[in-house]
């Protein structure tokens, strides 16, 4: 037995060091996706062969097909399509203006989305507004009729109007149809003569609109400042399906070890706008989600929580499909541990939002910390809204959308044309990926997140 003894103490000693030298989950994902992505393959798959994305299209089906097939051969389960009604289906058609008076240059538009075109060539002088509530409309509005109104600011709603913002958005419809305007060109948001695109069902300015660059925007309001008044025709061919159609989120789940049914949820939206081929607005976000469910399948991870994933479709369109999501499992929310969302570009993830609930900091914290190697990430306190964790929030559900460095996200690549693979920042889209896959471990691992409302 005294000649045992060493041995067994050695043995000991050599099994206590093998398990402290043993890597965590959150090390080997770190390095598993560090040195194994398959990001960058499924995003140029995603954007160049299938291409843009615009909730109702066939492209978009296409990408739906595609994601699922990658999901199945991740370790994927119950991959399958969910409807919603997204009512008529809206399709671009051909765009054009030109200035008639002054140096006659043709002008850059494209119609906005969700918009009635003008059902032929439409030449009307053009007049700027300048209301910045309903009230100032209304008021100016006799003077508009039979006018193309060139629009820089959409008026907003007083405080006493957001209390029912149902009926505000009805009447200001009612005053814009009443209006009798001839077209309406609004300006894009972006410089150097980047295209801009939005619209979506209930958004103000629905019929014969168009959005235009802002180096184009400034001829016109030079012109008119000099007393010129500026004549265009315009020509918008987009216009709606006849009839409602589905749309459909991918869902997809990776079981857990308890059995309870509590879940993470990863989300971003697959549908994109189509000036690009939206390789930052969402792409880059649906295949970071793709990438966290192959590194935990690759490494043979099983969670205490399921995991599931959800690629959402018209969230260009005023977050249609998170909606009908959370409208559709109203009954299992409360099961959601959390949901994390990425939708701000390719850049290195910063942090999370606590969305002023301190009951969701400490977790999100202890997440966070496996990732620091990677970081620095920061848990700030504050709300955030525009995404598809929106809807969750709104239900008291945790959700949390990803803190980005924005690189040229919003001044150039966000529904622009130039949203396209070019700029991509191969790196930083790893890292993102990266800490998804900690912070979803550490969340389907950790304490049960409290389900409540943020602070005021």
């Amino acid at each position: 037995m005294r000649r045992l003894l060493p041995l067994l103490c050695g043995w000991m000693l050599c099994a206590a060091a093998l398990a402290q030298a043993s890597p965590t989950p959150e090390e080997r994902l770190l390095e598993e996706i560090g040195q194994r992505a398959e990001l960058m393959p499924n995003l140029e798959q995603l954007c160049d062969d299938i291409g843009s994305r615009l909730t109702g299209s066939s492209q978009l089906h296409r990408a739906q097909d595609w994601a699922m097939a990658r999901l199945r051969a991740y370790g994927a389960v119950k991959v399958h399509l969910e409807a919603y009604d997204m009512g008529r289906p809206w399709q671009r058609g051909a765009a054009r203006a030109r200035l008639l008076n002054a140096n006659g240059m043709a002008l850059d538009v494209v119609q906005k989305g969700w918009t009635e075109g003008t059902a032929g060539l439409v030449r009307a002088q053009v007049t700027l507004l300048e209301a910045k509530t309903l009230d100032e409309f209304k008021a100016a509005a006799p003077a508009l009729k039979g006018k193309i109104v060139l629009v820089e600011s959409i008026f907003k709603a007083t405080p006493e109007q957001r209390k029912d913002m149902a009926r505000y958005r009805a009447d200001a419809a009612q005053a814009i149809r009443d209006a009798r305007l001839a077209g309406v060109l609004l300006v894009s948001s972006k410089g150097n003569g980047l295209r801009d695109m939005w619209g979506g069902p209930g958004s103000l300015f629905d019929q014969r609109a168009a959005i235009l660059t802002g180096e184009h925007a400034n001829v016109l309001k030079r012109l008119q400042a000099r007393g010129i008044v500026p004549q265009v025709e315009l020509a918008l061919g987009g216009r709606f399906a006849a009839r409602s159609a589905m749309a459909h989120n991918v869902v997809a789940d990776y079981p857990g070890s308890d059995g309870s049914g509590d879940m993470v949820v990863l989300g971003a939206h697959l549908d994109s706008w189509d000036l690009g081929v939206g390789a930052t607005d969402n792409g880059t976000g649906a295949v970071a989600m793709l990438e966290v469910l192959r590194a935990w399948h690759a490494l043979g991870l099983r969670p205490k929580r399921a995991l599931r994933i959800v690629l959402f479709s018209g969230e260009e369109q005023g977050l249609l499909g998170s909606r009908a999501y959370v409208t559709a499992h109203r009954g299992e929310l409360a099961r959601i541990q959390a949901v994390l969302v990425k939708d701000t570009g390719s850049g290195r993830i910063t942090g999370f939002p606590d969305m002023r609930n301190e009951a969701w900091y400490a977790a999100l914290s202890k997440a966070a910390a496996p990732a620091a190697g990677v970081g620095p990430l920061d848990v700030v306190y504050g709300q955030a809204g525009g995404s598809d964790f929106q809807p969750f929030a709104e239900q008291g559900v945790p959700a949390f959308p990803a803190l980005q460095d924005e690189r040229d996200y919003r001044s150039h690549t966000q529904h622009s044309q130039v949203d396209s693979l070019d700029h991509v920042d191969r790196a930083a889209l790893t890292q993102a990926a990266q800490v998804l896959a900690v912070m979803a471990w550490g969340l389907a691992n950790g304490e049960r997140l409290p389900h409540g409302s943020a602070a005021p």
